[in-house]
């Protein structure tokens, strides 16, 4: 028998269906997954039905969901007490620990293989590894040391954006997944800068696989209308993390440019302000009409759904090895603003 434990809905997921192929039948322990729609499925209001199907997890035959009645309450819960960004990231993390430790209290004998992602593996693989079974480790969070010092640099270089200074993990939860890759025999891992760096860490290639995220579904529609000026998105939310500091500095450089961007919570008000930035509507997010071309100069690593949907559009990106995934873009080294702008100018150019 397989385990896979999925502490929370994740982008990974999707490839759900191709690791049960590689491994065989197994149960995932999903507490918060719902079961299969209601008879009268059609019954209910269309938001209600699109909430319920994402929390459903389709596996293959022979495999088992097992989620955990009542759960809802312990999220809520979580977004009750997590009343910031950060706090939301400890709360996670938390709630993952919780999740490893009660699992692997109740680990059953007779198991091959156990799989479960970042900050939910360490004491499931110390007792899997005792009953010699196999461990197989999701690396779906950014390496949080690797975090820390590109936090660092990028506070460094902004030392007026406060929000680089106060992100931090805790070192407990460092060492956690430090940890959890010690234990595993397979990481998986969701780019090839976090590929790299693993293998610069001295872990062996033959452990190391790649996941590939699926791009989301491009919607068929009408064509954009043409903007009078090219346009530049930014991947993710609009914060000096993900690189926004060197797309308004590229923009000021280059007047002909427009940049839209998504604001979030430490999101700089004075942003919205300038005069050739506009916020982007859900639409746009959803179908990346209008944009000519998606900037994700990230200093830390993320993997923005702007990208995936781009790259599935044809449309060019440009961006850091940290924001890259395993995509076909144009690189740029992080914080580097005359090479994003020398990249704009050559599709200018195009």
């Amino acid at each position: 028998m397989n385990l896979i434990l999925v502490p929370e809905p994740a982008p990974w997921l999707g490839q759900l269906a191709t690791l049960m192929e590689r491994w065989g039948q197994a149960e995932v322990l999903a507490p918060w997954a719902l079961p299969a729609a209601p008879a009268r499925w059609r019954l209910l209001p269309s938001r209600l039905r699109g909430a319920w199907r994402r929390r459903t997890l389709p596996v293959p035959e022979g495999g088992r969901v097992w989620g955990l009645p009542g759960w809802w309450a312990v999220e809520a819960g979580l977004r009750f007490g997590a009343r910031s960004a950060a706090a939301s990231f400890r709360a996670r993390f938390a709630l993952r620990r919780q999740v490893a430790q009660a699992a692997a209290a109740l680990l059953p004998k007779g198991l091959e293989t156990v799989i479960a992602p970042s900050l939910c593996a360490r004491e499931l693989f110390a007792v899997a590894r005792r009953q010699g079974a196999r461990c197989v480790l999701i690396e779906d969070l950014p390496s949080l040391r690797v975090l820390h010092a590109d936090l660092d640099e990028a506070a460094l270089r902004h030392p007026e954006e406060s929000f680089l200074r106060n992100h931090r993990a805790s070192a407990e939860d460092v060492a956690r997944q430090e940890a959890e890759r010690v234990l595993a025999d397979e990481c998986w891992v969701r780019s090839a800068f976090n590929r790299e760096r693993l293998l610069l860490d001295g872990y062996a290639s033959e452990r190391i696989h790649d996941l590939y995220l699926p791009a989301r579904e491009v919607p068929e529609g009408e064509a954009a209308q043409k903007e009078a000026s090219p346009v530049a998105l930014l991947a993710g939310p609009a914060l000096a993390r993900g690189g926004l500091r060197e797309a308004l500095a590229a923009l000021d450089a280059r007047p002909e440019w427009r940049l839209w961007v998504r604001p979030t919570e430490g999101t700089d008000v004075a942003v919205l302000k300038h005069p050739r930035v506009q916020q982007v509507t859900e639409q746009v997010l959803r179908t990346l009409r209008g944009v000519d071309v998606v900037l994700a100069p990230s200093w830390c690593e993320s993997h923005p759904p702007e990208v995936a949907l781009a790259v599935a559009r044809g449309i060019p990106v440009i961006a850091t090895d940290r924001a890259a995934g395993f995509h076909d873009c144009l690189t740029v080294p992080r914080g580097n603003v005359a090479a994003l702008v020398m990249e704009l100018d050559a599709l200018s150019r195009t």
